[in-house]
């Protein structure tokens, strides 16, 4: 077995459940600075090297392991779904917060282990930023879609609409306030800035798409094109068992919603605009494919562009992007 201290811990938005093998933790730490800053104390009585593991779970494992991080311990960020899938191999029909540490130590124990870096806090930054301004524009297209209802029967309301109105035109004041921070995030950084300048220079990728994408991308650790496409849940799933299961491929999924909702809207522009990118979404709709299946396969298209020109600091080329097989 592993000669370092494996330590799981299942995080909740107020609460810490940390299980080891013999250093002393408490039943629970607080989810706050005090809390955490136990934990690591209790961390660093520990007679020989501590590997903690716990789970990605939204936004509220970032906080305890940068802090961690800090303090020399090494931390594995396991994705919820490899978590979900060990404890069912393991046969564990229990789930509370004791149960859930106890099982992120055992995947320490028996799984490789691999150490999960912090980016940059403006990485952090530039990505809540990007993920609040696709949280308004949804929004906005929201309460426009609320306002065309109101506005199509003479039945509507005047303070339903001025309530709309207000809303829209506070939506579209912060949306431009949030484009206004992100691209001072970017100006100021000078690797940002290339990224930015890079993605921008592809047709249908304006201001918002490019940082959208790059809000997502840029805290992500070093990956190949194929890791990014599966990391968007474009990745296609295939469902075959002998001769009864024989189900039609389709993509996953099972990645960053954010970024593939980016890319969706922003390769159906692309389409549009650039001559090249149409003609191969209509040479995959001529060969059979449906129309949806081929915005998807432009989107893959388009995250192996990005992927290349960010490795290779060359801007969009549709004619080597799409040149005909």
């Amino acid at each position: 077995m592993s000669s370092y201290e494996i330590v799981g811990i299942d995080v909740a938005a107020r609460s810490l459940s940390a299980i080891g093998e013999t250093v002393t933790l408490a039943a629970a730490y607080k989810n706050d600075a005090a809390g955490r800053g136990a934990l690591v104390k209790a961390l660093s009585r520990s007679k020989c090297r501590v590997r903690v593991v716990l789970e990605a779970t939204g936004i509220y494992f970032l906080d305890v392991a940068c802090a961690l991080v800090s303090a020399g311990i090494a931390v594995m960020v396991l994705n919820p779904k490899a978590a979900h899938h060990f404890a069912e191999a393991m046969m564990q029909r229990r789930k509370d917060d004791p149960v859930d540490a106890a099982m992120l130590r055992e995947y320490g124990r028996r799984m490789d282990f691999v150490a999960w870096t912090p980016p940059a806090p403006k990485l952090f930054a530039l990505r809540a930023i990007s993920r609040e301004i696709g949280a308004l524009v949804k929004a906005t297209t929201a309460a426009k879609n609320r306002e065309h209802a109101v506005n199509a029967t003479a039945l509507g309301t005047a303070t339903v609409r001025r309530a709309l109105e207000r809303q829209i035109a506070l939506n579209e004041t912060l949306i431009d306030e949030l484009l206004a921070a992100a691209m001072a995030e970017i100006k100021a950084d000078a690797e940002l800035k290339r990224l930015f300048d890079l993605t921008d220079s592809i047709p249908g990728f304006a201001a918002k798409s490019a940082i959208g994408v790059i809000g997502e991308l840029v805290v992500l650790p070093p990956m190949k094109a194929k890791q990014w496409v599966a990391q968007a849940g474009l990745d296609v799933r295939e469902e075959k068992s002998g001769s009864s299961v024989q189900r039609k491929p389709r993509i996953s999924k099972r990645g960053n919603k954010r970024l593939r909702e980016t890319l969706f809207f922003a390769a159906m522009t692309t389409a549009r605009c650039c001559p090249e990118a149409a003609a191969f979404h209509d040479r995959l709709v001529t060969q059979g494919k449906t129309p949806l299946q081929a915005t998807i396969a432009l989107m893959r298209k388009l995250l192996h562009a990005i992927h290349a020109m960010w490795r290779n600091n060359e801007t969009f080329h549709a004619e080597k992007l799409f040149a005909a097989a």
